[in-house]
């Protein structure tokens, strides 16, 4: 199964890197296959200081947790994505968030779920029926975990 992670998925597994997140992200069935927007690893590293704040870590082992998140991440480049990926994304989410174009654009473009924690962008999504989302719970009960 193929998911599209949000940048607060891999921000959980960060900061609280012993949490059930991390933990089923950690830890996946060899059938889940995660893919990411090339913006993922900026907006990775734009938090990184607040995660240094935040765990008491230093920068270079925050870099390196990072590095080891990302390596379960497939980055799909954005020119995959086709102009009506793009606008029906940002249709979507113009009125919630519109940073998360690129998770929604993406999750469109492979046709599988985009696993996020953001309860505001799964709620807003879900009130204009989008289909293609998976909350952290919602992945632990269909994986038995």
């Amino acid at each position: 199964m193929g998911l599209v992670v949000d940048t607060n998925i891999l921000l959980s597994c960060l900061l609280k890197f012993e949490g059930r997140i991390s933990e089923l992200y950690l830890n996946p069935p060899e059938e889940l296959e995660l893919f990411g927007p090339e913006r993922l690893v900026a907006e990775l590293s734009l938090h990184r200081p607040k995660v240094v704040r935040y765990t008491g870590g230093t920068l270079a082992y925050v870099a390196e947790l990072e590095e080891m998140l990302m390596s379960y991440v497939t980055i799909v480049p954005s020119t995959r994505i086709s102009a009506a990926h793009w606008e029906h994304a940002f249709d979507l989410v113009k009125d919630i968030d519109e940073d998360d174009d690129q998770f929604v654009a993406l999750a469109l473009h492979l046709n599988c779920p985009l696993w996020t924690g953001d309860k505001k962008l799964v709620t807003g999504l879900r009130r204009k029926n989008f289909k293609l989302l998976i909350t952290s719970d919602e992945l632990r009960k269909k994986l038995g975990a």
